[in-house]
C-alpha cells in the first residue's frame, strides 16, 4: 500500500487524542518500513544515471535496499521489538512496534512481483499475492480499491476519535489529495 494509507490506518488503530508523544511513535513506526524506498528512489533517481526502468528493475533488487526493505518490513522483528517494549515498559516502543505489524499486515496481501520478505531473518520467502496494490497485471483496480476503502475507513475513525478543529482541518485537508492521488495512480497504473 502506499505510505499516507499506512500512516492513517495505524493512528486510527493506535493513536489517541491526549497522548501526543505516543502518537507521534505510532506516525514513526507507520512510516519507518517505507523510508529506505524514499532513500533509495532519491539516490537513484539524483545522484546516479539510471533510467527510471533501471530503477525499478534491476537497482531495487540489490543489496543494501534489499537488506533494508527485509529489516523494516519483517513481522519478526516488529515482535522482537513488541517483546521488549513489553519488558521495559515502554508505551513508546510497543506504539512503534505495533504500527511497524499494522504496516506489515497492511502490506502482505496486496504485493505482487514487489512482494517483501515479511518473515526475514527467518526465511527469504515472499508471498506473491495474486493482488497488487498499483501493479495493473495483478488486479491493480481491486487493490487500489481496497486500500481506498482502508483509508476513508481509517479516516472515518480518526474524525470521530479527534474532534478538535485543527485535527479534523488536517483530516479534511488530507482526503482530496488522496483522493486526487490515488485517481492519477490508477490512470498511470493501469494501463
Amino acid at each position: 500500500m502506499n505510505t499516507p494509507t499506512h500512516l492513517i490506518a495505524a493512528f486510527a488503530v493506535l493513536a489517541r487524542p491526549q497522548s501526543p508523544r505516543r502518537n507521534l511513535a505510532v506516525v514513526a513506526g507507520a512510516l519507518a518500513p517505507d523510508v529506505w524506498i524514499y532513500v533509495f528512489f532519491t539516490w537513484a533517481q539524483f545522484f546516479t544515471a539510471y533510467s527510471m526502468e533501471e530503477i525499478w528493475r534491476d537497482v531495487y533488487w540489490t543489496q543494501p535496499w534489499q537488506f533494508f526493505g527485509a529489516i523494516s518490513n519483517s513481522a519478526p522483528v516488529a515482535l522482537a521489538l513488541a517483546m521488549i517494549a513489553a519488558w521495559r515498559k515502554s508505551e513508546l516502543l510497543s506504539a512503534f512496534a505495533f504500527a511497524l505489524l499494522i504496516h506489515a499486515a497492511l502490506d502482505f496481501p496486496v504485493h505482487a512481483d514487489d512482494a517483501h520478505r515479511h518473515f526475514w531473518p527467518l526465511t527469504d520467502w515472499r508471498f506473491i499475492s495474486p493482488v497488487s496494490y498499483w501493479d495493473a497485471d495483478h488486479h491493480g483496480t481491486l487493490g487500489a480499491l481496497i486500500e481506498a476503502a482502508v483509508f476513508f475507513a481509517a479516516a472515518i475513525v480518526l474524525w470521530r476519535r479527534f474532534p478538535a478543529r485543527w485535527a479534523r482541518g488536517t483530516l479534511a485537508a488530507c482526503l482530496p489529495l488522496y483522493a486526487v492521488a490515488m485517481a492519477g495512480a490508477m490512470i498511470v497504473f493501469s494501463g
